[in-house]
């Protein structure tokens, strides 16, 4: 207890870093795949091969950002039992983290082997075929879906960081404390 029997401000202790560090780390990590991508496809001997590694690279950012979600959540949820992330903030939070989640599991059980499944029934002249076929046209539609579910995490991933710079501990007042 400080002077006139208000107490002292507690120190958050390092749970709002570990949440700042790990969703600018989820955040960085699916931004920096969705700028790589392009030049591993470029660059690649050819594009089958940078398909490959893409694939593989998005398959463990998919697990990742599973991961990423549930950590999250977790620390989201013992911050808030401890006094912070109140109110507004702390339901988009948890919204945006379980969107995040959702991207992810679609991308990774349901896009990506649906995904493959058409590169596999083309056989090795996939990237031969006219953009008419029916095969390439599904494919492409199937990409612009993966597309979109690492927009939906990298949205959800900064916005969850940008809403842990803002959470803040209610001010104890002497009439709180």
């Amino acid at each position: 207890m400080g002077a006139g029997g208000v107490s002292a401000p507690r120190r958050p202790g390092p749970l709002p870093g570990l949440y700042l560090f790990l969703a600018g780390l989820w955040a960085g990590a699916l931004s920096f795949f969705a700028f790589g991508a392009g030049i591993v496809l470029r660059t690649a001997p050819t594009r089958a091969d940078g398909g490959v590694v893409n694939r593989a690279l998005l398959d463990a950012l998919d697990v990742a950002s599973l991961a990423f979600a549930a950590a999250l959540l977790l620390l989201l949820s013992l911050l808030a039992r401890g006094g912070g992330w109140v109110g507004t903030s702390r339901a988009l939070a948890l919204r945006l983290l379980a969107l995040g989640a959702v991207a992810a599991f679609v991308s990774l059980y349901l896009i990506t082997p649906e995904m493959v499944a058409l590169r596999s029934s083309a056989g090795p002249l996939f990237d031969s075929l006219p953009a008419a076929d029916p095969l390439r046209r599904a494919w492409g539609r199937l990409h612009a879906l993966s597309s979109l579910t690492l927009v939906v995490r990298i949205v959800s991933a900064a916005a969850a960081f940008a809403l842990g710079l803002g959470a803040r501990r209610p001010a104890a007042t002497p009439d709180t404390a």
